[in-house]
This record gives structure tokens, sequence and C-alpha cells, in this order.
């Protein structure tokens, strides 16, 4: 079976005893691993015995496909639960899993073990997928998929409320925009933030302590890339594309660092409108527009019209839309937006 969103929460904290076996898998691996360790957590308490967890590999049941069942079943020296850990780097266990599903099915053997087998990003043709999700008794799927804005939002909170800190208006907002897309990742981003904001006077967290704390690098890439687009550069702009999806970059949070950009600079577009001068619409910002990126963003304030970037606000939900329902590649979408937006703004610098 597949579980949803709101059971894999419940199963998290409260196991199903029906189920022994669980596949996780998806493109977030920092998820994968902290969910495998909640759920090892409450099937062995805080302290397993020395015998409670076996490793095994894909490799390992190739060289024997028996070991499988065998670690399944047998009984940890001193008692007590015990998991198995499965490496799953291909589809070479699909088969020996199907046939352990038929047994566990059958009533032909009886689990002493619970099976956590942690894989990459399966797509729905999987045969490991496959196996497990056709089988609605024992065995479950868990998706892990990259942490989505809100997820990294209510990651960021929990880890400041545990420390007692709290953010200044508009820097979690900040904060979000320069995480990873991956959990263990941003988690770990975050942690490091709350430990250099600790001796802040009352615990309040500022624009300034991420930005001097949280990975410039990627902050740095993100506005060149936002900014190349807005600039009219398609050319830069896919440049910079395929630097940041070599470098691990996900096009989810490429593009909603496009969105929140074109959304900034509509909020300021529309105080201009309302009377304001552009020093003041940018001042009025939250966070504020960032030193160094002042001047490209007063530069393309000046050159674009709401109606422009409610259209090029429109054309990102719709790719985002497109990512999640097409079977068409993430970054081909990105790519088409790129071309649209260079059209909207009716400049072109080659670079």
């Amino acid at each position: 079976m597949k579980l949803s969103a709101g059971a894999v929460s419940r199963f998290l904290k409260n196991p199903d005893p029906d189920i022994n076996i669980v596949l996780l898998y998806g493109p977030d691996h920092g998820l994968i691993k902290e969910r495998a360790r909640a759920i090892e957590h409450v099937l062995l308490g805080k302290t397993p015995g020395p015998f409670a967890q076996t490793s095994l590999t894909d490799a390992d049941i190739k060289n024997d496909p028996a070991s499988l069942q065998d670690a399944l079943c047998a009984q940890p020296l001193g008692g007590g639960p015990s998991v198995v850990r499965l490496k799953a780097s291909s589809e070479q266990s699909a088969k020996p899993l199907k046939f352990l599903l038929a047994a566990l099915s059958d009533k032909q053997i009886i689990p002493a073990a619970f099976l956590l087998i942690e894989a990459g990003d399966l797509s729905p043709r999987s045969a490991l997928r496959k196996c497990v999700e056709q089988e609605n008794t024992h065995a479950a799927t868990i998706a892990c998929y990259a942490p989505s804005v809100r997820d990294l939002h209510e990651l960021a909170m929990d880890i400041a409320r545990v420390q007692n800190l709290t953010f200044a208006d508009g820097t979690i907002d900040f904060l979000v925009s320069r995480l990873p897309q991956d959990r263990a990742m941003a988690r770990s981003e975050i942690e490091k933030l709350a430990l250099y904001a600790a001796k802040n006077d009352g615990g309040l967290v500022e624009t300034t302590d991420v930005q001097a704390v949280i990975a410039d690098s990627q902050g740095h890439n993100l506005d060149a890339f936002t900014s190349a687009v807005a600039d009219g550069s398609a050319k830069t702009a896919d440049r910079l594309l395929v630097h940041a999806l070599e470098a691990g970059q996900s096009p989810i949070a490429l593009l909603r660092a496009l969105q929140r950009h074109f959304l900034r600079l509509s909020e300021a577009r529309s105080a201009i409108n309302a009377g304001k001068d552009a020093k003041s619409a940018m001042a009025s910002l939250r966070p504020p527009v960032f030193f160094t990126n002042q001047n490209s963003f007063s530069r393309q304030l000046s050159s674009w019209r709401q109606p422009a970037l409610e259209r090029v606000i429109e054309h990102c939900l719709s790719t985002e839309r497109a990512m999640k329902r097409s079977g068409a590649l993430p970054e081909n979408l990105l790519a088409r937006l790129i071309i649209k937006i260079s059209s909207i703004v009716g400049v072109t610098n080659p670079v």
C-alpha cells in the first residue's frame, strides 16, 4: 500500500503492527534517512540491543538471495525487537522482495524483524515500488519528496521554538529562500543559524544573521539566476540554470526563487503606482533588498510594469502546475519559462 501524507505522520509516531516492511523512496535523501531513523527509534526504543540492527545491500542479496528472508526471520540474540535496513541502490532486490511478500501473505514465514528499505527516486514503473504498493497488508511505501516552502518554514519555526528564538519581520521568508531543497541539509543550516543567533538580545534572529551564516554561494547563485531572467538575459540565465542544476539545485527551488523575485518586483511596482518613489518602494520590502542587489533590482523595477509582472507570475504558477502534473522534464519546463519571460520583458542582452 501507499501511505498518504496524513497516514505517514501517524505511522511515524505509531507504526501499524500489521506492517512488517516499509519502502522509503524519493529525491530527498535527507528526509529518507530522517524518517528511517524515526521509525527505527519508535520500534527499538532509546537503547536498542547490540544485535537489534542488521544492514543489507543489493550486493548482499545478489550474492545470497536467501539472506533477506533469513535476516527478517532470525531472532536477535538476547531477544527484543529488531530492524533490518536494506540499502536498495537498484532494482536488483525487487524479485527477492516479491518472493518474501508472497511468503508473508501465504503465512509461510513469521517475521521476527521489521524491514526498512531505503531507495532513491523511484518512478511509478519501478518493480521495487510496485511490489510493495501492491501488497495491502504487510508492506507500505512512503514517498520522500523535496520539502515545500511551507515544510521549510515549519521546520525553521520548530527549531527556533526549541531554542527559544524568534524571527524578525521578513527574516524567516529570507531564510527559507536560501535553504537547500533537502530536509537534512536544511535542518543542518537552520541549526547552525540557531547556534549563531543564540547570542542575540532576546533571541531575535535578523536577516543579517541569515546572510552571515547560510551558504553564501547558494544564495548568490539564486540571486544571479533570478536577476538574469528579470533582465531578459536569456543566454546568461540559461547558463546559470545549467550550472545550478549541475550543482544539485532542484528545478522547483529555482522556479520558486523566480516567483519570489517577481512577486517582490510586483509589490514594489504597486508601491510606485500608489505614489512612492523607487527608493522608498524598495525600502518598504521585507526582507529588504540586499545591498549588493539594489542596483540590479532598481534597474529591473524601471523596466517592468504591473501587467507584465502579473503575466510572469501567472506563467510561473502554470509552470509549477505542469511540473507536478505533466510528464515533461522539470528542467525543460523551466528553460521554456525563461524564454517566455525574456519575450515579455522585451530586452535582449546577449552575453
